[in-house]
Order: C-alpha cells, then sequence, then structure tokens
C-alpha cells in the first residue's frame, strides 16, 4: 500500500531538510508552502516533494483538506516541519501497512514532543502515541484549528511506546518562535469564533490549571516545569482574550471619544 507524508510550512528552510530526508521512504510528499519567502520551496522540491501554493500564512483545517484531495495514495502520514522520525519507525510503518490482511485504519506511533528543548513525562504536551498515521478515508476534518480532526473508524492499531523508535517533534526553538506562532494560533482559533465558544474556553483554561497544576505536576521538574507550564497555560489565557477581542471589544469607539472630547476642550480654550 502507498502512503503519503503531508505537512504545511512556512518558511522552513533552516530545518525542512532534515525532515525531509527522513521522508524519502514514502511514496508521496505532498507539501502545502504558506507564501514562504525564504528557500523553502526550493529544497522541497529538490527533494521530490509535490508543493502546492497556500498564500494564507495562518492555520486552518483547510490545508488538511486541500492536500488530502491532492493525494493519490491510501496511507497518510501527517508530519510537520517541526517532526523527524527513526529509521525503525519507518520500516516498521512500511511493513504494516504492505500487509495484505492488515485490518486497521489508524495508527498510533510513539511520539516524543520537545518544548524549547525539554522533554518530560511532566509536561503538559506530553503525549507517548499519536494518530500520526491513518488511511485517507478515515480521516474528517471540521472547521477550526487544533483537533478539528476525528476518525470515522475505530480500528486503531498500538505501536509500542518507545522513547527512540519515535517521532521526535522538536517544536520551539527559542520564545520568540513560540509566540510567533501562537498568535497565528489564537488569530485563525478567533476566526472560528461563536458565543458559545468564550464560555467553553474559559473553562478549558479551569480544564488546563487542573491538568498542569494536580495531574500532571508539571512544577515537580524545578524551573523547566514552571516554565512550561506558564507557556501552556498562556496559551489557553490568550486564546480566551482574542476570542473576547473579536465579540466585546470596543477599545477604538472608546479612545476615539475620548480623544475627540478632550480635543473639543482644547477647541474651547483658544
Amino acid at each position: 500500500m502507498a502512503i503519503a507524508a503531508m505537512l504545511s510550512v512556512y518558511n522552513e528552510e533552516h530545518r525542512i531538510e532534515y525532515v525531509l530526508k527522513t521522508l524519502q521512504w514514502c511514496d508521496e510528499i505532498l507539501i502545502l508552502d504558506k507564501g514562504s519567502s525564504d528557500n523553502t520551496v526550493i529544497i522541497a522540491q529538490r527533494y521530490g516533494a509535490k508543493v502546492f501554493e497556500w498564500k494564507n500564512t495562518e492555520y486552518s483545517h483547510n490545508e488538511s483538506i486541500f492536500l488530502l484531495e491532492k493525494c493519490t495514495s491510501e496511507w497518510i502520514l501527517a508530519f510537520t516541519a517541526s517532526d523527524i522520525m527513526h529509521p525503525a519507525l519507518a520500516k516498521e510503518i512500511k511493513r504494516l501497512i504492505s500487509i495484505s490482511d492488515f485490518q486497521y485504519d489508524i495508527i498510533y506511533v510513539p511520539f516524543r514532543t520537545f518544548i524549547l528543548g525539554i522533554d518530560s513525562k511532566r509536561s503538559p504536551w506530553h503525549t507517548e502515541l499519536k494518530p500520526s498515521v491513518y488511511k485517507k478515508d478515515s480521516i474528517i476534518f471540521n472547521s477550526g484549528v487544533h483537533n478539528s480532526a476525528s476518525f470515522s473508524s475505530t480500528r486503531n492499531f498500538f505501536l509500542k511506546k518507545n522513547m527512540e523508535f519515535c517521532i521526535f517533534h522538536l517544536t520551539h526553538v527559542d520564545v520568540e518562535t513560540m509566540m510567533d506562532r501562537h498568535t497565528r494560533y489564537w488569530r485563525a482559533e478567533a476566526s472560528y469564533f461563536n458565543d458559545k465558544d468564550l464560555k467553553t474556553s474559559f473553562k478549558r483554561i479551569i480544564h488546563e490549571f487542573y491538568n498542569v497544576i494536580l495531574k500532571r505536576k508539571t512544577y515537580l521538574i524545578g524551573w523547566d516545569g514552571i516554565m512550561l507550564g506558564c507557556a501552556y497555560l498562556s496559551y489557553f489565557m490568550m486564546s480566551f482574550v482574542y476570542k473576547w477581542e473579536k465579540k466585546h471589544n470596543n477599545a477604538p469607539e472608546v479612545y476615539r471619544k475620548i480623544r475627540n472630547d478632550l480635543l473639543s476642550e482644547w477647541e474651547k480654550i483658544k
């Protein structure tokens, strides 16, 4: 069975080559370039990737829908420019999907998430298995940014957890990069906002506080854990702020009135 790697990129010339070198085993590499101004596209084409232009730099589920329509393979490997895969895992995935009577639609693969160089079981981003490989016809994309995908099938195959033979997700090399990406996520999430989402968004903050402080106890790994907890929680808090702004922010009108009123007072003393 053929497999296609799908990923969206934006100005990734400093790391896209690492990604593509570990995807040469795939039958297709489909890349959605979101208007990169560096050499990302040139490098991607050098490694045989099919590159499609996408001018909007914001995140959207429509990116995956677009790539899915361009895909001719039965299996999909969901990837990002932050990911790099161990060859043993690639070999096992290829073996599994080549089995004629393999009765599964989704493969959960070992996954390690590094945030600012830190990987810990107490990290709020920590996950040991992720459904990164799935049949093309089993995925459903809903509107939104995060968690916009679901599966129509429950035939899941779980690989053994492994800290070495896995996908390494190496994201946010520095805080500035993290904030830049988060800002694009926040804007995208706000674009899908409706009245009910504000209450849901606030409840998510409370839930994640419980997750970080009481469940994961992220602070137990010291200052690294405190930093991870703050960074994680700030994401959900600022997501709420962006959504609030879309519906309730009237600062431009308030400030315009104050300025005009004060200018009127200045006019009186001329």
